[in-house]
């Protein structure tokens, strides 16, 4: 059964929303999961956000090629979602509402091309590492966590921390 988890603060009534979805990846190559590492020590899944009037598994399919540079995979199964809720920091007569979607997927082969990564990734050092789940949280619970940098954490944190629970990987 898939999860759904939720964090943040409810929207007050009335207010304006800003929705946004990131698809996430969740791939594994034996007892180790796929991770973009930053600059600052910190991992989160591969993925990002879906486009409009794009469905999620090709936004999957997209950042995976993005981020990561492979491009012979299969998306294997819907894990679940994490829904963030905050006031807006651009607008804060506005909430944002993120939903992630967690999907497991396959790599095939090893077929990679070039990763296209934003210059806002270039500029915060992100690089793939394939690293236990353990080490993975680890990392994360070593990191300073910044609402505005690397809000992520707490979601990446629960993700692997079920993932532990349900044996998934």
């Amino acid at each position: 059964m898939p999860f759904t988890q939720f964090f943040g603060q409810e929207a007050p009534q009335d207010t304006p929303k800003i929705i946004r979805t990131g698809v996430r990846a969740i791939i594994r190559e034996g007892e180790k999961i796929l991770m973009m590492k930053s600059k600052r020590g910190d991992v989160k899944f591969p993925g990002g956000g879906v486009e409009s009037g794009e469905e999620e598994i090709p936004a999957l399919l997209r950042e995976i090629k993005e981020e990561t540079g492979f491009i012979d995979v299969s998306v294997k199964s819907y894990l679940g979602s994490i829904i963030q809720s905050k006031q807006d920091r651009k607008d804060p007569s506005s909430w944002y509402v993120q939903t992630s979607p967690y999907y497991e997927v396959e790599l095939r082969s090893n077929k990679q091309v070039e990763p296209e990564l934003t210059e806002k990734e270039i500029r915060e050092g992100y690089h793939l590492v394939w690293m236990t789940i353990q080490e993975a949280i680890k990392l994360n619970e070593t990191v300073e966590v910044d609402p505005n940098v690397n809000g992520y954490i707490e979601r990446e944190n629960w993700v692997l921390n079920y993932l532990i629970e349900k044996r998934e990987l």
